[in-house]
């Protein structure tokens, strides 16, 4: 694709947008898997939802810089549809955000399960099993992410090019392969996390009714904790369905060659691993605080000077 100088001032700043928001979320995740190796390294292990936070954060991290990749692509006027292999390079995409989606699922689970309180007597085996079973959810949800994600790969169908223009009814059909591929996907994890955000709301209702007839005039730390979790939750479900909107329109709207589109879907797109970071380090105190040490020293040393 070359840009033309009309459209050359758009596409620039959308561009610029979209490399800032994936430079952002490069340094957030990879802030996050860096500080927790390095714990790691020292302690010779980490919690579980240390353990959590860096799958998710080293699975986000691959998924920005492969959106980089495709930034530089998109600069340099070359058409990442026209590298060799795309079926397996895309597919390899896919199952690098099922992952994304699983393990933030995952994370919901654990947050659900370690803050709530409920008689259920599976409820009650789970949270006490939960630090054994995450390596093991990891490891289901990734081999899960690699299945689904194979379909696209063997149902492939490719677009034609003639000069740079795009057949029409092969892109409707790579659609139909795409939607079918992310629906599938996508839709037992989001419903594992939306019965977890669930649990947790009412979880905090409850709590906050019975604080209300205790009537104690104390700050109330277990309600911060929940509001801080759906806020975290929230946050990751507004983020990812704009991401999976974006995702399935990016390849309708590339036949029309509506670039200043199509890159806003993109920046959609990255938003997602990028943004929820951000809400991931303010609600995690051991990691906002490391991340507040630079900044706390710098402030240290001008009130010296």
């Amino acid at each position: 694709m070359m840009l033309t100088y009309e459209m050359l001032p758009e596409i620039l700043v959308l561009l610029s947008i979209s490399s800032l928001v994936v430079i952002i979320g490069i340094l957030l995740n990879g802030f996050i898997v860096s500080v927790n190796l390095f714990r790691w390294m020292k302690h010779q292990t980490l919690q579980t939802i240390d353990v959590l936070l860096t799958s998710l954060g080293l699975v986000r991290l691959i998924l920005l810089i492969v959106y980089m990749v495709y930034i530089i692509f998109y600069l340099s006027g070359q058409s990442w549809l026209q590298i060799s292999n795309r079926n397996c390079v895309e597919t390899a995409i896919l199952f690098i955000d099922f992952c994304s989606l699983w393990w933030g699922s995952l994370l919901c689970v654990f947050y659900c399960v370690k803050i709530t309180n409920y008689s259920n007597s599976l409820f009650i085996r789970l949270k006490m099993n939960i630090s054994k079973l995450v390596p093991w959810m990891l490891l289901i949800s990734l081999v899960i992410s690699f299945l689904s994600s194979l379909p696209h790969i063997w149902d492939m169908f490719y677009i034609q090019y003639d000069n740079g223009a795009v057949y029409k009814n092969r892109t409707v059909e790579i659609n139909v392969n795409l939607f079918i591929t992310i629906f599938s996907g996508s839709i037992i994890p989001f419903l594992i996390f939306c019965v977890s955000i669930y649990l947790i709301i009412v979880s905090l209702l409850r709590h906050t009714r019975n604080m209300s007839s205790q009537d104690s005039g104390f700050r109330d730390a277990q309600r911060d904790v929940h509001i801080s979790v759906i806020w975290s939750m929230i946050s990751f479900l507004v983020l990812y369905i704009l991401h999976s909107v974006a995702y399935m329109t990016i390849p309708v709207i590339a036949q029309f060659r509506i670039y200043t589109l199509n890159i806003s879907c993109f920046i959609l797109i990255c938003a997602y691993p990028s943004l929820h970071s951000i809400s991931l380090l303010i609600s995690n105190k051991e990691l906002k605080k490391s991340f507040l040490v630079p900044f706390s020293c710098i402030w240290l040393r001008n009130v010296k000077l």
